[in-house]
């Protein structure tokens, strides 16, 4: 399958500040009617920022989303858990090879206010190329990510 978009390795220090990962996270839910519940900041692992949303259903139920931000490639994706969970976990950790979700008011949201164009769960599931610019070669090698969107929002140490 041919990559539909530029994959860039952001040089280290020159990735969003949490500040402005903020401001365009609280401005995208005002923007769609939902509620910033958590903003969890990358560590050892993960390698990025994940902002609990909650959102108003048609039903008037709520559904929990997380908008992602990868550093690393200056990735914006919105996903759900692999596996529906009661409560979330305080590292991220449910988030592990997410499902990886279109959501149309985000993506309006994210390109008209920020000028930010958000990756698309086909793109994000496509096979993760063996050329993807990377911090240190050879954790495609080690890790084998099965899909693009777990490389570029991942989990390695």
């Amino acid at each position: 399958m041919e990559r539909v978009r530029e994959i860039q390795l952001i040089p280290l220090g020159q990735c969003l500040p949490l500040a402005e990962i903020r401001r365009i996270a609280y401005s995208v839910a005002r923007h769609i009617g939902a509620r910033v519940v958590a903003v969890l900041e990358p560590s050892v692992t993960p390698n990025f920022h994940a902002v609990t949303l909650d959102e108003s259903t048609f039903r008037d139920e709520v559904r929990r989303i997380y908008l992602l931000y990868s550093g690393d490639y200056d990735a914006w994706a919105v996903v759900l858990p692999r596996e529906p969970i009661l409560e979330p976990n305080d590292d991220g950790s449910h988030l592990y090879e997410p499902r990886f979700l279109d959501h149309d008011g985000i993506a309006v949201a994210m390109a008209d206010l920020h000028g930010i164009t958000v990756w698309s769960a086909d793109d994000l599931s496509m096979p993760a190329p063996a050329d993807l610019p990377l911090r240190v070669p050879g954790d495609m090698a080690y890790w084998q990510p099965k899909r693009l969107g777990d490389a570029l929002f991942n989990w390695w140490d």
